[in-house]
């Protein structure tokens, strides 16, 4: 018998962390820094320029269903070594282009290789390799590392090298990963009768069953946890997007309430590797039950709180919410065999995404016509204390019933 050294696994948690903070953390990272320049690239207006993250996000979450099935079907080395050549194309060409539709055409080749590279080749690598501890590994990899660093070496170095030289050093970095992924391993190879027992399955799963998209759309709790994330994703960015202009209607200038988002980002980082260990110790769905509550009682306190109380206010808020994708994929690992782990995240992330695409316009609109954020907040709090009703509809479920909410 040949074990693998615990050491392989965290290999496999180092390479995820790499292709997530890049295909995710820089792709966000940088489309903000980089918007005055596609400006003045293109000789377009903002509006027009901030369409190209409207495209990716479309992408990412319109084309996860169609590459959460490839990941299913095929080695997981090659889609996310295919997932890592698709953003190389993208922003080689995002770097060259001239022609703003074209650039736009870009942009979803980009959100597919963030769905393959950030989204669902990581957990199903994770869910793969990690039986026990998943939520933890995954906190690991999802901790937000480039997503920080990304605006202020953007920043720094766009003055004297340029946009272009900043998208094609980016085509550079992940045709490197494309070649580095070629040596992942689907499964850990814990014996060579493992090895001959594969029953020549692409994902390599001798015992679970494979799922169709009909038995995971058939689960009451994949749509219970995939409708909640939606809600939880969809306020998050309510409060990314709106955080910073609630500050200013709260006398601070834009220094300051630009820090409010800053402190998010940064108290989410420790925010991730705790809930990380949370969800190992209590489960991930409980774990869903304790940040949407939390996240509640935090809503609620925006509605009364001054200028000073919105630093700790939001440092909180980046704990409870910045760790909400990593309990994702740690819930998903719960409810669906490994097996089927990337088609059931395709089938999540496209739930999810008319909740992300549509929340922040949604409150802005119901600011406008209220006059301030007291009515879109205090909607906010509601939607929050669905989502914990949803996540507590679950952990029942899985109490009650735990072989069915896992295969039915």
């Amino acid at each position: 018998m040949r074990t693998d050294p615990p050491f392989s696994r965290w290999m496999v948690v180092g390479l995820c962390f790499l292709s997530q903070n890049m295909a995710i953390g820089f792709t966000f990272g940088s489309f903000g820094p980089l918007l005055v320049s596609t400006e003045a690239q293109f000789g377009i207006s903002r509006s027009a320029a901030t369409m190209g993250m409207s495209v990716l996000n479309l992408a990412l979450g319109g084309l996860a269903p169609l590459l959460g099935g490839l990941v299913q079907k095929f080695p997981i080395r090659y889609t996310m070594s295919a997932g890592a050549l698709i953003s190389a194309v993208g922003y080689l060409g995002l770097s060259m282009l001239t022609y703003y539709p074209l650039s736009l055409a870009m942009f979803v080749l980009v959100g597919a290789g963030v769905s393959l590279c950030g989204v669902i080749g990581p957990l199903t690598l994770i869910s793969r390799w990690f039986p026990t501890g998943r939520a933890t590994a995954l906190s690991i990899v999802n901790l937000p590392v480039a997503l920080l660093l990304t605006p202020y070496i953007v920043g720094a170095t766009l003055p004297d090298y340029g946009r272009s030289a900043i998208l094609a050093a980016a085509a550079a970095i992940f045709i490197v990963l494309a070649a580095v992924f070629l040596l992942l391993r689907d499964h850990p190879q814990t014996s060579a009768l493992l090895s001959r027992s594969r029953d020549n399955r692409a994902d390599g799963s001798p015992h679970e069953p494979t799922l169709s998209a009909r038995d995971i759309l058939s689960s009451r709790p994949f749509w219970l946890v995939s409708l909640a994330m939606g809600l939880m994703a969809g306020t998050g960015t309510i409060f990314v997007v709106h955080i910073v202009p609630f500050g200013l209607g709260n006398g601070m200038d834009i220094q300051t309430a630009s820090k409010l988002l800053s402190l998010y980002a940064g108290a989410g980082l420790l925010g991730v590797l705790l809930y990380g260990r949370v969800a190992d110790w209590i489960g991930p769905v409980n774990a869903f039950v304790s940040t949407s509550f939390f996240q509640m009682v935090l809503w609620s306190a925006l509605l009364v709180a001054d200028t000073r109380s919105l630093f700790i206010l939001s440092a909180l808020m980046g704990v409870m919410q910045v760790p909400m994708s990593t309990l994702h994929g740690a819930a998903l690992g719960r409810l669906i065999p490994v097996s089927s782990i990337s088609r059931a995240m395709g089938l999540s992330y496209a739930i999810k995404l008319p909740f992300t695409f549509s929340f922040a316009v949604g409150a802005a609109l119901v600011f406008e016509m209220s006059g301030s954020y007291v009515l879109p907040f205090a909607l906010t709090t509601g939607l929050v204390a669905i989502c914990c009703g949803l996540f507590l509809a679950v952990s029942l479920d899985l109490r009650a019933k735990p072989v069915m909410a896992r295969t039915s």
